[in-house]
């Protein structure tokens, strides 16, 4: 045991020293090692300037105190490549004034940083087919216009065919181009080819063409008419039945999408001369018999003065046929039982109640003073001019259909059921 002792002594000396110098040289690596990790270059890229440093801080503001540089509030501080450890760098976009403009029309605002940046704090998204002046990635520069083009629908329609084009922005020639169409011709386009294009613009195109085209077409012929004394009133004869003739016409034709709207003659040749109708009509007006009685039983008023069996006074006078009825119950309903005088009459000729005064073209007969009381079955037929009502069927029998003047008396007109 005393040998052992005598040996430690020395031993625990060694150890000291060892133990010394193990701790000196780990004290000098720990200072190596912290000073290598905590200093770093830190680049500071302040829109056009840059500012570079050397720093063992790892707080962004410490080391943006350090260099002297201040941010603003609309200021933006991009730390992408930016880290707490090892060389680093800081950038900073300054605030600038710059104008947006999209559907909602131009506003000016503060941005800092990139056109996507900008529209990502206004809230605008971008379409599929929306355009954008700008890059995305492009930095807001002061006073730049950022312009959102919203992509649109626009119809094209030529002649049965339809196109639908999606734009942003343009005129119609631009969008004529992108369909490959052209004009031709008179071929016109509505709205004009210099109209911006905007959404719920319909595009038609309209094709004009002209074609040539042949008719044969009739040629009216013309109508003379002579006077005879020899005739009687209301008589008439054709002397020379009319021919239409017939001519052959070339015509240049437009076509509006394949509808016609106008003609223009380009040559006429006549294949056929037409034949003139030429027809003889009485004047000859005969004296009545001698002792003629009127057939009408009205009476007539007392200014009524008739010579030769015309009135003195009348407004106007009518030739035509006139045809004779009897035992119609119908005829002057609500003046009472028919009686020689009440006569049915076409009422946009004679309007119901006017006074009249009716004698035969022949000279034959006076049906003398009428009142127009009712409108006959003649009148859609177009059958004759007035219908007379007589007394007995022998009578209606003698008289057939015959030429008569109707004189329309200067006299008030009397009220019937129908009118007057």
């Amino acid at each position: 045991m005393r040998t052992l002792r005598k040996k430690s002594k020395p031993h625990r000396k060694q150890v000291f020293a060892a133990a010394a110098a193990l701790t000196a040289l780990l004290l000098f690596s720990v200072t190596v090692t912290v000073y290598a990790v905590s200093s770093r270059t830190v680049l500071i890229l302040d829109d056009g300037a840059q500012t570079s440093l050397t720093t063992t801080k790892s707080d962004v503001y410490d080391i943006l105190r350090i260099a002297n540089v201040t941010i603003g509030n609309d200021d933006y501080i991009d730390l992408t490549n930016y880290a707490s450890e090892g060389d680093c760098v800081i950038r900073i976009y300054r605030a600038k004034r710059v104008w947006l403009v999209d559907e909602n029309g131009p506003r000016q605002m503060t941005g800092a940083g990139w056109v996507g940046r900008l529209l990502e704090q206004q809230g605008v998204t971008l379409g599929e087919r929306d355009k954008l002046s700008h890059d995305p990635n492009e930095r807001l520069e002061a006073g730049m216009e950022v312009v959102v083009s919203r992509a649109f629908d626009v119809a094209l329609r030529d002649y049965g065919r339809e196109y639908s084009l999606t734009l942003t922005e343009g005129t119609v020639a631009h969008a004529l181009a992108l369909c490959g169409l052209a004009l031709e011709g008179e071929d016109f386009v509505e709205p004009g080819l210099t109209q911006a294009l905007a959404p719920g613009v319909t595009i038609k195109i309209s094709r004009v063409a002209w074609k040539e085209r042949r008719a044969t077409l009739a040629i009216d012929f013309e109508r003379e008419t002579k006077k005879s004394g020899t005739m009687d009133l209301g008589m008439e004869k054709i002397e020379q039945k009319g021919e239409k003739g017939e001519k052959e016409t070339v015509f240049s034709d437009k076509y509006i999408n394949g509808a016609r709207v106008d003609s223009v003659v380009l040559s006429e040749t006549i294949l056929r001369q037409p034949v003139k109708e030429i027809k003889t009509i009485g004047t000859r007006v005969q004296r009545l018999a001698a002792g003629a009685t009127p057939i009408s039983t009205l009476t007539p008023p007392d200014t009524l003065e008739i010579v030769d069996g015309v009135p003195t006074r009348y407004l106007a006078s009518y030739t035509g046929v006139a045809k004779a009825y009897h035992g119609d119950p119908g005829v002057a309903s609500g003046l009472g039982k028919p009686v020689p005088g009440y006569v049915a009459v076409d009422p946009k000729q004679f309007p119901y109640g006017t006074k009249l005064w009716i004698v035969s073209n022949d000279g034959r007969y006076v049906y003398g003073y009428s009142i127009a009381a009712d409108t006959g079955g003649f009148v859609a037929m177009n059958a004759c001019m007035i219908d007379l009502y007589m007394p007995s069927e022998a009578m209606c029998e003698q008289w057939g259909a015959r030429g008569v003047t109707v004189y329309v008396l200067d006299e008030p007109r009397m009220q019937t059921p129908y009118g007057g």
